[in-house]
């Protein structure tokens, strides 16, 4: 499946998803089975990865940021619940001190110009790097928009979201300063 493909499924979901009902629980069966297959979980490493990044020159990768809790927010322009979750991440990551933690956000859009024009509408201070082949998405075995994962001092997952809601804010908070307090061997 291509990134286009990859994208217009998840942003339309309605677009691939069968009518008949047997047809939906099946299908619903092997999405699960598909995504759960590959997907990386809680408790294992996360991939890394290096990208161009958007707004800035040069490159950011996640073994950069090594020794930091590291929050890796995956979004792209035409996703709407990033519209939503992005500017509650710019509250959380203006209240952490950024010597010990990051917000690494991955776009997905195909064209450069697609994210520019949303971080105008919605400008973020954290980094954000730029993957418009879907590699890093298909490293991870993302199967929606937004996927977020927690990751350790060490590069260890440590919590993963699935889609975005409010109400998940206080449990990463949570979990983020349970991470912080944690020395950087111990995972």
């Amino acid at each position: 499946m291509s990134i286009r493909e990859w994208q217009s499924a998840v942003a339309r979901p309605e677009s691939i998803r069968p009518r008949n009902g047997m047809l939906k629980i099946l299908f619903a069966l092997t999405m699960s089975i598909a995504g759960s297959a590959h997907a990386v979980d809680v408790g294992q490493r996360a991939p890394d990865f290096r990208l161009p990044q958007l707004g800035k020159d040069g490159q950011l990768g996640l073994a950069e940021l090594r020794g930091k809790v590291v929050f890796v927010d995956f979004w792209a322009s035409w996703c709407s619940p990033c519209r939503e979750a992005m500017p509650q991440y710019e509250k959380l990551n203006a209240s952490l001190a950024h010597d010990q933690f990051s917000i690494l956000a991955v776009n997905v859009d195909e064209v450069r110009e697609d994210a520019a024009k949303f971080l105008a509408a919605h400008p973020v201070s954290y980094a954000i790097v730029f993957d418009p082949a879907g590699d890093v998405p298909k490293a991870y075995g993302l199967i929606g928009m937004p996927t977020s994962y927690l990751i350790d001092r060490n590069g260890v997952v440590r919590w993963r979201g699935q889609g975005f809601k409010s109400t998940d804010l206080d449990t990463l908070r949570k979990e983020i300063d349970k991470l912080l307090k944690e020395p950087a061997h111990a995972s």
